[in-house]
């Protein structure tokens, strides 16, 4: 609860573009009218908002639309009090529109933020003019003010969080190397393309840390993502993982005449000759280690699939069986992980049916940053050549 029952507040200081009164009584909307009436006077075109009059009529009386040129808004009355949210639709990311964008301030041309501006001054001084205090959170400039304000602001905040002698507990202050981080000092870490990044850290919430990049920027950061620059990998300026990106079979471009065939010879291998595909991409996905068992599929006397495991790596041991372990391959749920569930259940449709059955496994392989991704290209290979078709 605020100091005054009676108060205004905006969200500049989260680069937002709302403007929120609270009060207990009907004076209120009293305020809003007048509020909406000097706005009329300044050129601003106001109604109810359509899209709640034609979807959701019985709220329509509580919401509000409104335009001056480029720069719109929308209001809504409450029990307690009323908000104003101002969006535009020239500069925007989200494909719903300007209003639901993060970052509404940010995201303006230059000449409407200062018309917004201008427009919230308005609305302020009419509201203090009728007796209701301002309560906005002050507009931080400076990358390390915002951090500083980050930390004493927070619930978990205890006397002197923010100076350097803090004792951070170990598990929480640890670096990839296994080094202690302390408040105020420069470390190192990649950012997502893998290129070096400096800057001064700051304890944040567990082991996350916020990291002051120049006057202006600031990240958090995981404790585990810091080192120092004592070692050739951590001095690379740019340090790329292996990924299945970085590999030309990656970008293997699949034809659609080809591809079409492969199909049609799937259909005629008959079941057979799909198991043994099959068994061959099992196989492969034990040896890249993406299953920690090595199972194979099995034709009954009576034409039925079944499966059986032959080996195990799971739970941290390795072992042969002498006599492969038959498991169940119909059942809702599969003795065996989800990931590996996934593979056999979808290699048991591609011998039973010859459906192309694992394509999407391979759809969203776009930031290479799993730990096996640089093997995907032949997974990926060895799935169209078989005729499961792995786009």
């Amino acid at each position: 609860m605020k100091d005054n029952d009676k108060y205004f507040e905006d969200s500049l200081a989260s680069q937002g573009t709302s403007f929120y009164l609270r009060d207990e009584s009907d004076h209120a909307w009293t305020v809003m009218e007048l509020v909406f009436e000097k706005m009329k006077l300044r050129g601003w075109f106001i109604q109810t908002d359509q899209r709640i009059l034609r979807d959701y009529t019985c709220l329509a009386k509580d919401h509000f639309e409104g335009q001056k040129g480029d720069l719109k808004f929308k209001a809504e009355k409450y029990r307690i009090g009323f908000k104003i949210e101002f969006f535009q639709e020239i500069n925007t990311v989200n494909s719903s529109g300007g209003f639901y964008d993060f970052d509404k301030l940010k995201l303006m041309p230059y000449l409407l933020r200062l018309s917004f501006l201008t427009e919230l001054k308005h609305i302020k001084e009419t509201c203090k003019a009728e007796g209701y205090t301002d309560q906005s959170k002050p507009v931080i400039a400076k990358a390390f003010d915002k951090v500083m304000d980050h930390i004493k602001s927070s619930c978990h905040y205890k006397e002197g969080k923010e100076l350097p002698e803090y004792e951070v507990p170990s598990y929480n202050s640890k670096d990839k190397d296994g080094k202690r981080i302390r408040n105020g000092e420069v470390k190192y870490f990649r950012d997502h393309k893998g290129c070096l990044q400096r800057g001064t850290v700051y304890h944040n919430i567990n082991n996350m840390w916020w990291v002051i990049l120049h006057e202006h920027k600031y990240r958090n950061i995981a404790s585990f993502e810091f080192f120092d620059l004592d070692s050739d990998d951590n001095r690379k300026r740019k340090l790329i993982k292996k990924s299945g990106h970085h590999k030309p079979a990656a970008r293997i471009k699949f034809n659609e005449s080809v591809t079409m065939q492969i199909g049609k010879e799937c259909k005629s291998a008959g079941k057979e000759g799909r198991l043994l595909k099959a068994n061959e991409m099992l196989a492969k996905l034990y040896k890249f280690d993406w299953t920690s068992r090595y199972f194979a599929f099995e034709l009954k006397v009576n034409g039925r699939l079944s499966l059986v495991e032959i080996e195990s790596k799971a739970w941290g041991s390795h072992t042969v069986h002498e006599n492969p372990i038959k498991l169940s391959l119909y059942g809702r749920e599969l003795p065996m992980s989800g990931t590996e569930s996934y593979w056999v259940k979808a290699l048991r449709e591609y011998v039973v049916h010859g459906k192309r059955t694992i394509t999407e496994w391979f759809c969203k392989d776009s930031n290479g940053q799993g730990p096996d991704a640089h093997y995907w290209p032949e997974v990926r290979k060895l799935a169209w050549e078989i005729g499961a078709l792995a786009s």
